[in-house]
């Protein structure tokens, strides 16, 4: 009697669930905030949105833009709709290109991201954004870009993919590459703000040893602090002066 009354409350329970289910399915309504049109406002976005505390979007496009480089942008709240304001493209020569990684928003309020060519030697850059400190009277006003390090397809790494960057409680930042490091797969690096930005190789990737290349490395800001003490000491890796 009693499994006969718990299999009738399990039977009730599932029925329920699939109630509920169905109800917040139907209730979903997708809205379309902007659709690039791979002029200006850039094309093919690789990354997900970073969102401020009153409530704007920023993004990239890894295509698009005068150069077809790139485009970071910022989608605002205007009315009960969004408003698309490309903040800078990318020249495609040292100041970056092809941005497939998302920004995020650094402790003094700029952006930072890379871009997974251009720079100094073609192997990629990490790049913050500010608004220019010069009053701007037009309808777009392009935010200042500067390039933090240019990799240089060597142990520093190459190409940064799709992950995001990383800050922790110092200020350092954290991501990943793509290609270049000792086994050619891919580093983690460390980059801080201390003398000068440097760059430090936490680990190198090798593709027959790791299984992984790092293409889309995202640490949490927990797990990152841990893993980062335990990389300093099991690897001696190099300081790399600002490119």
């Amino acid at each position: 009697m009693r499994q006969t009354t718990r299999r009738i409350a399990l039977f009730f329970c599932f029925i329920f669930s699939l109630a509920v289910l169905s109800n917040i399915a139907q209730g979903q309504t997708l809205t379309v905030l902007h659709s690039f049109t791979g002029g200006g406002d850039g094309e093919y976005p690789e990354a997900g949105l970073t969102m401020d505390r009153a409530g704007n979007f920023y993004g990239t496009t890894s295509e698009g833009g005068p150069a077809d480089a790139g485009v970071v942008f910022r989608l605002s709240r205007v009315g009960s709709g969004r408003v698309l304001t490309p903040l800078y493209s990318f020249g495609g020569g040292a100041d970056g290109a092809y941005p497939y990684g998302g920004v995020v928003i650094g402790p003094d309020g700029g952006l930072y991201g890379t871009t997974s060519h251009g720079g100094q030697h073609g192997q990629g850059t990490v790049y913050r954004l500010r608004p220019s400190p010069v009053p701007c009277h037009t309808v777009i006003c392009p935010w200042e870009e500067t390039v933090l390090y240019s990799f240089t397809g060597g142990d520093d790494g190459a190409n940064p993919g799709w992950g995001n960057l990383v800050f922790d409680r110092a200020g350092n930042l954290y991501g990943t590459t793509v290609y270049g490091g000792f086994g050619g797969s891919g580093v983690v690096f460390e980059l801080t703000p201390s003398n000068g930005h440097l760059l430090a190789t936490l680990k190198a990737f090798r593709f027959s040893d790791d299984q992984h290349e790092g293409y889309r490395g995202e640490w949490t800001h927990t797990r990152m602090s841990r893993q980062s003490l335990c990389f300093r000491i099991l690897f001696n890796f190099p300081l790399y002066p600002l490119a």
